[in-house]
């Protein structure tokens, strides 16, 4: 067992065979080990239907099928309950979650190890950074916009981007929040759980490029129940 502090790279995946693979060869591995911290990835499987837990585990993953009910909230819910019971966890421990899609940059888990050491809650925006040309519809992008702008007025806590995907905690934060989402509402809920607990939060620009496979997201379904999360949390 490692005596350094851990980051627990969390990547919820629901047939992700076509990018996970980058998204592990991409984790600078070298640069986290001299930062002083082993790396664990943990594959939050929303039960895929194609490679994605088989290429996983040769990299080398703890993988966690989903047994419960589907949904990306339920899947890493599942997930973190797991990781949670760890036994060589401590005060030290990170994780940092982001899609396996390979949308989101790896090469920026260091920015987020860098902005914990001072804050207990840190997002990506994808808004303050560079998205590549047709990466995000107009349609995600207008819809992510107006949520974006109810969740800060509501909360009177400003973000840019609701619906990022990139998130980085202090292990001992995160098992503090109280979160309940069921399926694309997850960062809606935690938005909302990191605002009320009142925890130091810090929100970074990070890059956006085009996944690879298809999105399981669909706006017409997905943007109301993000919405009716804001709203819950806010009068709850």
């Amino acid at each position: 067992m490692s005596d350094l502090p851990k980051l627990v790279i969390l990547l919820p995946t629901k047939n992700e065979e076509e990018g996970i693979s980058e998204v592990f060869d991409r984790i600078p591995k070298g640069e986290i080990a001299e930062m002083g911290y082993s790396i664990h990835v943990v594959v939050a499987d929303g039960k895929s239907q194609d490679r994605t837990r088989e290429i996983a585990e040769k990299m080398g993953a703890k993988v966690v099928l989903q047994n419960g009910a589907t949904g990306k909230g339920n899947g890493v819910r599942e997930a973190l309950e797991v990781i949670f019971q760890e036994e060589d966890n401590d005060d030290q421990t990170l994780l940092i979650m982001l899609d396996a899609d390979a949308t989101y940059s790896p090469e920026d888990l260091p920015r987020f190890i860098d902005f914990l050491a001072e804050n207990e809650v840190v997002w990506g925006s994808r808004m303050r950074g560079n998205i590549a040309k047709k990466a995000m519809s107009r349609t995600n992008r207008l819809g992510n916009w107006l949520l974006s702008t109810f969740a800060s007025l509501v909360f009177l806590r400003r973000t840019s981007d609701l619906c990022t995907g990139y998130w980085g905690f202090r292990l001992n934060t995160l098992e503090n929040l109280n979160l309940t989402a069921e399926g694309f509402n997850l960062e809606a809920d935690i938005f909302a759980s990191v605002v009320k607990s009142k925890v130091k939060t810090k929100e970074i620009p990070i890059d956006y490029a085009h996944r690879e496979g298809e999105s399981n997201l669909k706006w017409y379904k997905d943007g109301p129940r993000i919405l009716l999360m804001t709203i819950s949390h806010r009068f709850k």
